[in-house]
């Protein structure tokens, strides 16, 4: 990745498109005269238009346990940022060490960096900084008006060039071309929003009961890996460049905070990378993590790879970490038991975390592997409205329906789905069929959307 590339995105990342003459009283000057930010309807509507593109242009991560580690984690950090923000937070399948900021608050981790940590405080620091970039204005602060791309053009650009997915030369050549502003300009804005990020987000991290440090450890851990190397530096050190300044500076801060009291299961994260290993099924570049829970973790990958005829080495892992959920998961799912006796475990372990959409999809999953899809159903139908995240939850209802060959329910579950994302002329479409197999869902329709769209901040003349 060349350094024209690394500024563009930088710049990129600031694209203005509804500029508002004002400055924000709690952010610092940075020193140009045409610093604008776009109001808060615009930001919404990026930031839905930003979701699409992810959904609709690139690999995301879908399996619902790691979904939900990282979640949590995330909406951890930002409880703490009181910004009003929809803060949404997505695993691209990437083995590139990184992770992005995007409007209204979305952000994306990459596989890569999940599987480079070796604690969940370093994890967190990566998802503190990027939501610090989102609550500093980052995203607003960079160019005056710019008319040449609308919302979803520009959004689905920005996704491209900040998940590195596609080639990116054409999009920075426009770019580039139309702000005028020299690179110079950029680095020194950079320099100081990457300054600024890590300040808030060492913040946010000691709020949230994570380790302060482990920011400044992180990068200058990777940074000092590969100063040395022949081989090109992780993403994340391209796109947040590491200066002994910077790194001073946040361990300075991470020392005023001092050391919060650890509150997380340090197991987890070794746990999740296991799944992700799984999950990819090939050699890659990741990082090795020198795990402490060696013994756990390998019994952990050959259970839920049915390599393990026993499941004895999850009970005794267990007796360490006697809250963790997914090692009871995993025991629940692969101690040999009865089918009724199973359901009753994962109902009661459902229970006790309603608002967890792994545990929820696990369980219909468990009854449609008894050939109980209907209980399924009647499941996801349940408790969907009450999920953050309802994505996934409406597309396994819409595939669920598409089995029992119940198409005008199948259409809406996936015209749901796809408002859910803010993609609209696909959730259109999709309504149509839904209607034309079965007019009288027509009035269902339009309820549920009339609150995914009230939720969504959404004009309901945009499914007309």
């Amino acid at each position: 990745m060349s350094k024209l590339y690394l500024y563009s995105v930088i710049s990129l990342i600031g694209f203005v498109l509804t500029p508002i003459s004002i400055q924000a009283q709690n952010l610092p000057d940075l020193g140009s005269p045409g610093l604008v930010i776009y109001d808060r309807q615009t930001e919404v509507s990026l930031g839905r238009a930003f979701t699409k593109a992810l959904h609709t242009q690139f690999n995301l991560v879908s399996d619902p346990e790691t979904l939900s580690y990282v979640r949590r984690i995330g909406h951890r950090i930002a409880s703490h940022t009181h910004d009003g923000r929809n803060y949404r937070f997505y695993v691209i399948n990437d083995p590139a060490i990184n992770a992005f900021a995007g409007p209204d608050g979305i952000i994306g981790i990459h596989s890569g960096l999940i599987l480079a940590a070796e604690s969940e405080d370093e994890l967190a620091s990566v998802i503190a900084h990027e939501i610090a970039h989102v609550t500093q204005e980052h995203l607003s602060r960079r160019f005056e008006q710019q008319n040449s791309l609308n919302i979803t053009s520009f959004a689905s650009l920005l996704a491209a060039i900040l998940i590195g997915s596609q080639n990116p030369s054409a999009g920075i050549a426009t770019i580039m071309g139309s702000t005028g502003l020299s690179l110079q300009e950029q680095l020194r804005h950079s320099r100081i929003h990457e300054h600024e990020a890590d300040h808030q987000g060492i913040s946010l991290l000691h709020r949230s009961g994570y380790n302060p440090n482990a920011m400044g450890d992180f990068f200058g851990k990777l940074a000092k890996q590969y100063q040395l190397s022949e081989f090109r530096p992780p993403e994340i050190l391209m796109t947040h460049p590491v200066t002994e300044t910077r790194l001073a500076q946040a361990n300075n801060r991470a020392h005023q905070l001092g050391a919060p009291k650890d509150q997380h299961d340090r197991i987890n994260l070794f746990l999740i990378q296991q799944r992700l290993k799984i999950l990819a099924q090939s050699s890659t570049n990741y990082l090795t993590p020198d795990t402490p829970y060696q013994k756990e973790t390998a019994c952990y990958r050959q259970v839920i790879q049915k390599k393990s005829a026993s499941t004895n080495c999850i009970t005794d892992a267990l007796s360490n970490h006697p809250n963790n959920r997914l090692l009871k998961t995993a025991q629940i799912l692969y101690t040999e038991q009865s089918t009724k006796k199973r359901f009753q475990q994962l109902e009661a372990l459902y229970a006790i975390y309603p608002q967890d959409a792994a545990l929820l999809l696990i369980l219909s999953r468990a009854y449609q592997n008894a050939e109980q899809p209907d209980q399924a159903i009647k499941l996801l139908e349940k408790n969907s409205e009450n999920l953050l995240y309802q994505f996934e939850i409406n597309q396994e209802l819409s595939q669920l329906y598409a089995q029992a060959n119940r198409l005008a329910e199948a259409y809406f579950y996936e015209a749901s789905a796809f408002l859910t994302i803010g993609d609209i002329e696909r959730a259109r479409y999709l309504a149509r069929l839904s209607t034309e197999q079965n007019p009288p869902i027509a009035n269902r329709l339009k309820k549920a959307s009339s609150l995914l769209i009230k939720a969504l901040g959404m004009d309901e003349k945009e499914l007309d």
